[in-house]
This record gives structure tokens, sequence and C-alpha cells, in this order.
């Protein structure tokens, strides 16, 4: 039986590694925490830190693994890629590419030199020079190169600002510059698609729904598809998604690009190559019939396996499409409290429009205020046959599911109906 290694052991991969072991391998499971969720499904459990080359080598070499992976998690892409390029493993990426999608210094910088557009910016260190932001309007956005879950991101309004917080945002990153961004009033929305032999196939197209309030910008709340923006700038979208996977030369593997449209039309806001963090090894499927997790999986461990060209056949017709059913995946949060009563999973899955749902809190849990997307509470699939419908069952979903503290009140924030055009 082959070992196949599968950086992070949070929320987010635990489908993964669930199907890491239907498929017949050994799940050998790698974070820097005793208590991660997934450790208790695998086969072998370690302890490394995913953000770790030297840490995350000597496991792989210990454990004599076959092959490395990750899912819905960014900054372990790069990891996985070093350590099975010195191995002789697997990989979807080269390693120079690797960097390039993880590390934002490097991304923006070849945005700018292969004109892609994106929001004006700048790279500073702590002692930065005032004139190196005469470019960039404010408000500002701040954010570390290398971090991800939204942590350390900022909205502020003055150079001051800027400076009171830049340690703090440091303090999320390996880095000794942050990326300043100039705000750009605008929609979210997430591209997905899987890249085989330089090919593109774009999957889905989803609204991001986020937090309105500054203090948690680009926390993101839902993804809905199929996206309201395709309306007017599908052509933008279809063709910047193009020009990213030749730019940083992405030839095979899930890709995940988030956009922002506004009044000066798409912007590219980042990019990664895996697999996103909102349950699409879950949705696609869903609506596309391409099996997005077990491809991952396998050009992971068995490239040249037949269980994969099996399921490779699916592109020699495929055709992206926004037929058939409406999803909408709700990342929900909750407001601070204690939990001491929460609606049973397996009542909400017996809902007959929820495809699958599931909690990140446990009674007895207290739940602190929310800083980052690290603090979801649980997330589910909703899908309907046509946008009304879909958006009933939101309503009802919130109406039926409680997370209750001592004095009964439900601490659930319920997600704002989401209009299309």
């Amino acid at each position: 039986m082959k070992n196949l290694m599968i950086l992070g052991a949070g929320n987010c991969q635990l489908n993964a590694i669930k199907r890491i072991r239907e498929l017949g391998f050994r799940a050998v499971v790698s974070d820097n925490r005793l208590d991660s969720p997934g450790k208790r499904m695998a086969d072998v459990s370690v302890l490394a830190d995913t953000f770790s080359y030297e840490q995350t080598y000597k496991s792989a070499v210990t454990e004599a693994v076959d092959g490395i992976m990750t899912s819905g998690t960014d900054q372990p892409v790069l990891t996985v890629n070093k350590v099975a390029s010195t191995l002789g493993l697997p990989q979807l990426l080269d390693v120079e590419t690797a960097l390039w999608v993880t590390d934002k210094s490097h991304m923006k910088r070849l945005f700018t030199k292969h004109g892609i557009p994106t929001a004006p910016y700048a790279l500073c260190k702590a002692d930065f020079k005032d004139e190196a932001l005469d470019h960039i309007e404010p408000p500002y956005v701040i954010k570390p190169v290398d971090s991800q879950g939204q942590r350390g991101i900022y909205k502020v309004n003055s150079l001051e600002e800027i400076r009171s917080r830049l340690k703090d945002v440091l303090s999320y990153s390996r880095s000794d510059e942050i990326l300043v961004e100039s705000y750009y009033e605008n929609d979210e929305i997430t591209v997905t698609g899987w890249v085989e032999r330089g090919a593109l196939h774009v999957l889905t197209v989803t609204d991001r729904v986020t937090f309105g309030s500054d203090s948690h910008i680009g926390v993101c709340l839902a993804h809905e598809y199929p996206s309201r923006q395709l309306n007017t700038h599908r052509d933008d979208i279809m063709a910047l998604t193009e020009k990213l996977c030749e730019v940083f030369h992405i030839e095979s593997g899930p890709i995940y690009f988030q956009y922002l449209v506004g009044a000066k039309g798409v912007l590219v806001n980042e990019i990664a190559c895996r697999i996103g963090g909102a349950y699409e090894d879950i949705f696609v499927p869903l609506v596309t019939d391409v099996p997005l997790l077990d491809l991952t999986i396998l050009s992971s461990v068995e490239p040249e396996g037949d269980r994969l060209n099996g399921l490779k056949e699916v592109f020699d017709h495929y055709v992206y499409s926004e037929k058939g059913a409406r999803v909408s995946v709700q990342l929900f949060f909750c407001k601070e409290g204690s939990v001491s009563a929460l609606t049973e999973r397996s009542a909400l899955l017996e809902l007959p429009y929820v495809v699958d749902m599931c909690y990140n809190i446990k009674v007895g849990e207290v739940i602190p205020s929310i800083e980052n997307a690290s603090q979801r509470a649980g997330y589910a699939i909703l899908q309907a046959q046509d946008e009304d419908a879909l958006q009933a069952c939101i309503e009802k979903f919130y109406e039926t599911m409680q997370v209750l503290d001592d004095r009964g009140n439900n601490l659930v924030m319920k997600q704002k109906r989401i209009y299309r055009d």
C-alpha cells in the first residue's frame, strides 16, 4: 500500500484525508498540532510545520512516502512541491511556479511585468519612506505576502495607520516586507479549474460573498454558483484565467483564482494552485461531474496509473456550462458566547436541499470574537434548481440551524440574502 502525505489536518482537509484512504492509500497526515481533527482520521500522524520544508522533508523520508499533496490551504503548496522535487515524487507544479503562487511579492511583480490588471501596490519594509506610496491612493489594504486565511489583512486610511499595523502584519509572515494596495471597491469572484497538459478547463465561477465591515475585510461568508458577474464580464474572466495560467507556467493541477470586479473592470486579487477552502472538492463535482479531489490525489501519487487516466477522460468532451443546479456554500460564523446546544448535524442533513454540512464547533466550546477566516463555525452546501428556490433554502436553513448559549440565544450569524442581476 502506498503512503500519501497530506499537509494540513484541519477541517478543510477532512474530506481529502477520508478520500485518500477510500482510494486505497495510507494517509500520512502532517501539521504542527497534536489536536487537529484530521489526525484522528489518519493512518499515520506527523508533527511538522506545513510551512517548513526541512521538517516536512524529514518526516516524508521517515515515513517513506510515495506522494505528497495539500488541499484547501495556500502556503503548503510551496512545501509540497519543494519536498516532491527533492525526493523525486510526483509534483503538479515546478518549485518556481509554486513560489510565484504562494508569495504575493513575486505574484504582484509578475502581474505588473505581463500587464495583468491588478490594484496599484507597493512592497514596504518597516523603514519605508512616504514617497514609496505616492502612486497609491488611500484607503489602503495591507496584508502579509505569504499568509493565508485572511490573517493580518487590514483596511487603513493613512500612512500612520500602515506604520502602526506593520508589526502586526509581519507577525503573520516569514518576510520582512508587507504588501500595500490601493483599496478597490468591488465584488469578488472565484474561478476554480483544472489544467491538464497546459490546457485550461474552467469548472466553476462563483460570487465570493464577504463581510461588509472593514474590520473583517476579505473574510468569506459564502460562495454562490454561478456568478452573476458572468452576465457582463464573462470574456474578461475567461481570458484573464487563460493568460494567468500561461504567465505562471501552470501546466497541471487545480487552480483557484480570485478576482475583483468594480468600476475599473476585472482586477486580479491573487491566485492559487490548489483546491479551494470553500469545499470545492464537494460542490464542483456536484455541478460538473469532474472528480476534482480524486484527480488531485491520484496525480500526487499515481500520475501514470490507469485510474487517473480513466478520470482524465472526462476532459475529452468537457464544455464549461452554468446549466443545472444552483449552489450556495454557506461558511457560517457565530457571535461570541459559550455553546450549550446546537441542532444535530443529522437533522440538518435530512433537509432535502442540504448536500452536506458540518460544524467546526461543539457543545462546551467558547466562541471568541471574529478575527479571520479560521474562526468559521462550520459550512453547509445547499442546492436548488433556480435562484429563487435557492434563496428560500438559505433562509429555511438558518431558521432551522441553531447554536444556543446558556441563555437560549442563537449565536449563528445569519447570512443576508444575495440578490442576482
